[in-house]
């Protein structure tokens, strides 16, 4: 009896870990990619303040000038809406590789609890 504790006990921390070691890869290829995203929207806002600058010394009149930051104020406007889309478009294909994780995790946890909850035969000694 107590090598079929050790072996069932055995393998549900096998099991934890590597859900466990699963979890973290998810995890970690979403934060990448979201990463990826922020870097893409920090440079865009980098850029954009280089372009903001240099537009104070190449229009002298005041309506050309305006007229320029409100075009790169659209443009950027524009490219916070595709990375913020792109960005939701992340979270639901994730979405599906987690709930995927978590029916595979709640059968192994069904599968292991049914296994070890059957009743053990005792044999009478004489």
């Amino acid at each position: 009896m107590e090598n079929t504790f050790l072996t069932q006990w055995e393998s549900f921390a096998k099991s934890a870990f590597d859900t466990t070691k699963e979890l973290e890869t998810l995890n970690m290829k979403l934060f990448e990619q979201l990463s990826e995203k922020q870097v893409d929207l920090l440079s865009g806002a980098v850029e954009l303040g280089n372009k903001w600058v240099s537009n104070f010394s190449e229009f002298k009149a005041v309506p050309e000038l305006v007229a320029a930051q409100s075009k790169l104020a659209s443009e950027y406007g524009s490219k916070v809406m595709s990375v913020s889309k792109e960005a939701v478009d992340l979270l639901a294909a994730s979405r599906e590789d987690y709930k995927a994780w978590f029916e595979k995790g709640y059968k192994l946890w069904t599968e292991q609890t049914a296994a070890a909850t059957k009743p053990v035969s005792v044999r009478k000694v004489a």
